[in-house]
């Protein structure tokens, strides 16, 4: 399975509705390569991919670990604050969580190759 890059689209809430209403009627597709993800402001965007966020979906595409404590380890952060960020990155649909062994762990898979932003008709205030 070819992984898609998430591209982080800033921009205004009516822009969102736009590209949806286009979506829902089927006069809008989406890039095969990309995941498209709404953002309306800088705030959010830089609370969604913090640098810490980033380099915990970079572990989990370059190490694969085979669970949350091990992603932990690998990044040197407390489980509590990897836990709640793997949570986030899945809940965004940027990584997958599988439930593995016999202990059933959660292994966190990436579902994206690399993350864009693009800055669209958002004004810079």
């Amino acid at each position: 399975m070819k992984l898609k890059k998430a591209l982080f689209v800033l921009e205004s809430i009516e822009s969102v509705k736009a590209r949806w209403k286009k979506g829902m009627s089927g006069k809008l597709r989406s890039p095969n390569d990309f995941e498209i993800i709404s953002v309306g402001s800088w705030d959010t965007l830089s609370k969604l991919m913090s640098p810490a966020r980033l380099r915990l979906l970079a572990s989990i595409f370059h190490h694969k670990p085979a669970s949350v404590a091990a992603l932990a380890r690998l990044v040197k952060r407390d489980f509590k604050n990897v836990y709640g960020d793997v949570m986030l990155l899945a809940d965004v649909g940027l990584i997958d969580l599988r439930v593995h062994g016999n202990r059933k762990t959660l292994m966190p898979v990436a579902k994206v190759s690399g993350v864009e932003f693009s800055l669209s008709d958002l004004e810079v205030a």
